[in-house]
């Protein structure tokens, strides 16, 4: 049969809308899933195939099912990495999810000031805990650490000039440059140094009437090794007040426990940022912090006060939810169980509690262990490598790229590390994944 009158047997919408199986479906969500499924069996008439109205029906319910479930959901971290970008970060730890549900499903006193009876201030709520962390003065939060980045420099340096080394003019995920943000924010970007090698005295050299702020910026994702050298967060600072300006570090990701050692990854925490001298240090909520998306900027109480001021802070002020869970992670560090935050716990577990896991994996699935190295993620260290151990599978008659694309098309999607072996870096998995990947694995056999 030619494909002109296979295509006048496809059902009309009516037909498929109207089917029983359809009772108490959402109709807008129903019409769009028969629109795709009758578009796909339209494909295979051209084809020469015979439309199967049954087929359709089915195959518009699981479109359906998949519409409604949503594109965004949860899956398995078996590549190693703690603070996946494209995973979404830091996962919460499970109390901070408890405390959320309980503060955003009723009215909170986000904005109101119980003692007073009168309107408060939404930055409280975190910013006396910052305080005990970093032993800043004072913080406000804003959405993410480049909102804070541009909202510094907006403040301070708008149709002035802020000096940079020119070897941390950086370019991070998503095409964010350090100059382009400048440039937005209003300040004239002055480069000092070279790519290698910046000094103090570059910064000193650099100063005109018309400096307003000394920055510095954490390199996030990659490392200037060999014939270098760079001036201090003590040296920049130290500069900025002999120069009468504002010191401002973007640390990147920031931690306020240091768990790796300094042959690893020699940043360093927050609390010594601020002991260093800088009257503000910016920094993400959620890369080792371990939080949600957030940029947190902590340094001297009257330059808060300031940021507070600009206009700009209602477009990139943080909501309800955002305040709810870096009070809970807060708290966390505050009362010394940070280990319940999951990325603190991945970044500073044993090799050997690692081993132990592994082990339980590969009995379960028979594959092999292998030793293998794992990195921080998110910006963060960029030349740590923590040691590790994965699991290898191998699916008898069926390549790596396959087996891979079986496990990412999972019901809960399973992302793995892929070389010349399928294999699972069990830091960051938890036992509770472990049946999850057995379903996946046990689906081909």
């Amino acid at each position: 049969m030619d494909s002109i009158n296979l295509l006048k047997k496809l059902p009309k919408m009516d037909k498929i809308l109207s089917d029983e199986r359809f009772a108490g479906f959402g109709r807008v969500i129903l019409k769009e899933a028969a629109t795709r499924a009758v578009a796909d069996a339209r494909i295979q008439a051209e084809k020469g195939k015979e439309p199967d109205i049954q087929g359709i029906i089915e195959h518009t319910e699981k479109i359906y099912r998949d519409i409604e479930k949503g594109s965004l959901r949860r899956v398995i971290n078996a590549t190693g990495v703690p603070i996946h970008t494209n995973l979404g970060r830091s996962p919460l730890p499970e109390c901070a999810a408890d405390e959320l549900k309980e503060l955003v499903c009723g009215y909170s006193n986000l904005e109101y000031d119980t003692e007073s009876g009168k309107r408060g201030d939404r930055y409280h709520h975190v910013s006396e805990y910052l305080r005990m962390l970093t032993g800043a003065e004072d913080a406000v939060v804003v959405n993410n650490n480049a909102s804070a980045v541009f909202l510094v420099l907006n403040t301070f340096a708008k149709g002035k000039e802020a000096v940079v080394s020119r070897g941390e003019l950086v370019e991070i995920g998503g095409s964010f440059r350090v100059p382009d943000v400048m440039k937005q924010s209003g300040a004239k970007m002055v480069e000092v140094g070279t790519t290698n090698k910046t000094r103090k005295a570059d910064y000193d050299n650099a100063v005109t009437q018309k400096t307003a702020v000394m920055m510095k910026v954490h390199r996030s994702n990659y490392e200037i090794v060999g014939f270098s050298e760079e001036a201090s967060l003590a040296d920049v600072a130290q500069s900025a007040r002999e120069a009468g300006c504002v010191s401002y570090y973007d640390a990147g990701s920031g931690q306020f426990i240091k768990h790796l050692p300094d042959e690893i990854c020699r940043d360093r925490t927050i609390p010594e940022d601020i002991a260093s001298g800088f009257d503000l240090v910016s920094f993400s909520g959620d890369k080792m912090t371990g939080g949600c998306q957030a940029g947190i900027i902590v340094g001297k109480k009257h330059l808060i006060n300031k940021i507070k001021k600009n206009q700009l802070m209602r477009m990139l002020r943080v909501d309800k939810m955002t305040l709810a869970v870096l009070q809970s992670v807060f708290r966390l560090y505050l009362t010394g169980i940070y280990n319940e935050i999951p990325a603190q716990r991945m970044i500073s577990e044993s090799i050997e509690s690692i081993g132990l896991r592994a082990a339980k994996l590969a009995a379960l699935t028979g594959g092999e262990i292998i030793a293998t190295k794992s990195t921080v993620g998110g910006g963060s260290c960029p030349l740590a490598e923590m040691k590790s151990f994965g699991v290898a599978v191998k699916i008898k008659g069926m390549s790596e790229s396959s087996l891979d694309r079986h496990l990412r098309r999972w019901e809960t999607p399973i992302i793995a590390r892929v070389g010349e072996r399928v294999y699972f870096d069990v830091r960051t998995l938890d036992e509770k994944d472990f049946g999850i990947i057995l379903d996946a694995l046990g689906a081909l056999k």
